[in-house]
């Protein structure tokens, strides 16, 4: 599947919500459906129905609602500054890609629409996990040092 085949690919590709540009899409890498099921099962080892369990996780919260792009993108670098960290954007059972959390927040807002996304964003690490609520709230959490 290339990214314009992706299910959310109209987020990306249709001028009435973004158009982003080639170079950008050409970063981002749709899951096939069998893969992003195993990863979203496993998203749910990372975040209860709860959102991050504070035993696990040291979390940051901030509201998204109201939030321009520039200070979404702002607070969520401030989180982690290394943008060339590859990530998994997971939204529900069939529906994830993989890009960059340099692209993930240049364009968080086409990523995480209020009142209809639940997502998940881990690296492979698994260091950190970003959730945004559909009820408009970002949750970052980082493991403690080890």
């Amino acid at each position: 599947m290339t990214i314009r085949e992706h299910p959310l690919a109209w987020r990306w590709t249709d001028p009435k919500y973004a158009l982003l540009p080639d170079s950008v899409l050409a970063q981002m890498q749709p899951i096939e459906a069998d893969e992003a099921a195993r990863l979203f099962t496993h998203s749910l080892t990372l975040a209860g129905e709860d959102g991050l369990a504070p035993d696990v996780f040291t979390i940051t919260t901030v509201r998204a609602e109201g939030l321009s792009q520039e200070a979404g993108c702002r607070w969520l670098r401030e989180r982690q500054p290394d943008l060339s960290v590859r990530v998994v954007v997971s939204w529900e059972q069939h529906t994830a890609l993989q890009t960059t959390w340099e692209v993930f927040t240049a364009h968080w807002d086409d990523f995480c629409y209020p009142s209809s996304d639940d997502v998940h964003v881990w690296p492979e690490s698994e260091r950190w996990v970003l959730l945004y609520h559909h009820e408009h709230e970002f949750q970052f959490g980082e493991r403690p040092a080890a």
